[in-house]
């Protein structure tokens, strides 16, 4: 069911829809819509969308296409808002525009990039994307050209994907590897078992701990440098040497051969090399050090994104089970309306007219719960696909996640949590840190690097008549002239250590927004549970009067079925206000940096 209602005034149009904005009273909106929108940029659009229960796709197709038409939409509660996030952030343009401004984007990277501008960029294909146009080929000057060009592509490409590093974490955190085969047994599925499997197969928790493996490969990497590097090795060699290649040949003259050989001689040998000072080395490990803790903190942030996500799956399929259920008893209550309609129909006491009133209502609840149950299975498909279930695994839910509440927190003593236990603030931190000590790295270029090396071996026709030998060398290096190198590094270190001190701040002040629209949401969320909750009530003894007074001939059918359609929309509320409740509650966890571990303390699971 659909309410619209149209007001306007010279300057200004206002839409207020209440209900489902689904396919079957989308007709009725699509034709009013166009009796009655007006464009003109001094004439304002309203939509209030703040009573709306459900969107489906071609609702919100729909919705789009009233957006793009001027449209300024009203909403409240997470549902809706997500809707239209999700709306206005598609692309704008056609897709021939799009590509062309891509590529032309590529275009101005690349010679910026060819031609000194920095660019910063973390993850391994944008790291590639650059280095591809950083690096100069040595290849045909078509071949050079034509990988020119792919990898500004490449690099455009993934600097896009990385300045939307959210959505893209996002769609990580959505899919999985799914683990072994589908068994023929329904699986009861926990809340805490969905967080395990999720924290085990999740594509954004798996991605997020081989980065934590890479940064450590490349803590590795700088630690050698300040070790010892030793080797070792044993040769057998056989030789025939014509010193007539060498210009020689005269020497056959002498008596001696032009050609010498074969002869044969081993060796064994071994080496050993020590920096004893390299003040760049020593900040470029500490550096390393420093970003492998960053790395290994941003994977504990995104094993709370993880739990949150999961923990939203979990509670869209309760919504869309308890959705069924009120669906179910609607579709109930029409079927007794319509029997007893028509029972009244035969028997003469009413018009034919009441019986195709109740059927109609009949169809369209039976429509209403086909939707539901179809909403309920796919969103146990992206549950599955979330936390890496078998392909085609069937599961059920084995809590319920009743309505509670938590214990309270003031928002100073909330915001002192969450300095203290958000892994991505603490990361951006540590990456500020590692910054600064790359910056001091790029510095100690300037400084003298001692160091010292040497080999020994032993060499002869046989071991029996070998005979040893080495070399040893100790020098102190000083950089005199670099052309400019030094300079252009610690140039390049200053700027990054500037955008690290501008993230760390920016996310300090985004874990005080988090915190605060958590607690804004959770008591919004409190309310609206309240509120539906009488709703529901009133709606029940309402349509209990209405049936009584259609029993006793008071009153037809259209006063029943109005009163069952009310009950549909505060049984819709009520639940979208539980779900956005238990929601609000999960997010005040993540905001906190306490999902992973308190996530069933905030959403009252046993």
């Amino acid at each position: 069911m659909l309410k619209i209602s149209f007001s306007e005034i010279p300057t200004e149009e206002k839409w207020i829809l209440e209900g489902r904005l689904t396919d079957p009273w989308l007709r009725e909106l699509r034709t009013s819509w166009k009796r009655n929108h007006r464009t003109g940029k001094e004439r304002a659009c309203i939509v209030d969308l703040r009573e709306i229960t459900f969107v489906d796709k071609s609702g919100e197709r729909f919705l789009r296409a009233m957006v793009r038409q001027g449209a300024q939409c009203i909403a409240s509660g997470i549902y809706i808002k997500d809707i239209l996030e999700n709306l206005t952030t598609k692309g704008k343009g056609s897709a021939l525009n799009r590509f062309g401004g891509f590529f032309l984007a590529a275009v101005v990277a690349t010679f910026a990039v060819r031609f000194g501008a920095e660019c910063l960029a973390t993850g391994v294909y944008i790291k590639h994307g650059l280095e591809q146009l950083i690096t100069k080929g040595k290849r045909s000057v078509l071949n050079r050209l034509a990988g020119f060009f792919f990898a500004a592509a490449m690099a455009v490409f993934a600097l896009l994907i990385g300045g939307t590093s959210a959505k893209a974490q996002n769609t990580a955190v959505a899919g999985s590897v799914p683990r072994g085969p589908a068994t023929d047994q329904v699986v009861q599925l926990t809340l805490r078992d969905a967080v395990n499997a999720a924290l085990r197969y999740n594509l954004g928790a798996i991605e997020g701990g081989e980065n934590a493996q890479i940064a450590r490969g490349q803590r590795l990497l700088a630690l050698s440098n300040l070790l010892p590097q030793v080797s070792a090795g044993a040769s057998e060699n056989v030789e025939q040497v014509n010193f007539a290649t060498f210009g020689l040949s005269g020497l056959k003259l002498q008596g001696i051969p032009t050609v010498v050989g074969p002869f044969g001689y081993i060796s064994v040998d071994g080496s050993i090399s020590q920096t004893l000072f390299s003040f760049e080395s020593i900040q470029r490990f500490r550096s390393a050090r420093t970003a492998e803790q960053a790395a290994q903190l941003s994977y504990q942030d995104i094993l709370d994104v993880v739990t949150l996500t999961v923990g939203n799956a979990y509670l869209q399929i309760i919504e869309a089970d308890s959705r069924i259920k009120a669906q179910e008893a609607q579709v109930q209550n029409a079927r007794a309306l319509y029997d007893r309609a028509v029972d009244q129909v035969q028997a003469g006491t009413a018009p034919r007219i009441e019986a195709t009133r109740t059927e109609v209502q009949l169809h369209t609840e039976e429509y209403n719960l086909s939707i539901a149950r179809n909403n309920f299975e796919v969103a146990k498909l992206a549950l599955g696909r979330a936390i890496g279930l078998p392909l085609g695994q069937q599961f059920e839910l084995a809590d319920a996640l009743p309505y509670s509440d938590i214990a309270p927190l003031t928002t100073g003593e909330a915001l002192d949590i969450a300095y203290k236990a958000r892994s991505d603030l603490r990361s951006a931190l540590d990456s500020q840190k590692s910054a600064a000590q790359t910056l001091s790295a790029a510095k100690g270029e300037r400084y003298p690097t001692v160091a010292v090396n040497g080999d020994y071996g032993d060499i002869g026709p046989t071991f029996g008549r070998s005979h040893g030998d080495f070399t040893f060398q100790a020098g102190i290096r000083v950089p005199l002239f670099t052309g400019g190198r030094i300079k252009g590094d610690i140039t390049q270190a200053e700027a990054a250590l500037r955008q690290r001190k501008a993230e760390a701040e920016n996310l300090r002040g985004q874990v005080d927004y988090d915190v605060r629209t958590a607690f804004l949401n959770l008591n919004a969320a409190k309310e609206q549970v309240a509120v539906a909750k009488q709703n529901v009530e009133l709606a029940n003894e309402s349509l209990t009067r209405s049936k009584d007074r259609f029993t006793s001939g008071v009153t037809d059918s259209v006063e029943v079925v109005q009163a069952e359609q009310a009950l549909a929309s505060a049984n819709d509320q009520y639940i979208t206000s539980l779900y956005n409740h238990n929601f609000s509650k999960l997010s005040l966890a993540r905001a906190l940096g306490v999902a992973r571990t308190n996530y069933e303390q905030y959403l009252g699971a046993k």
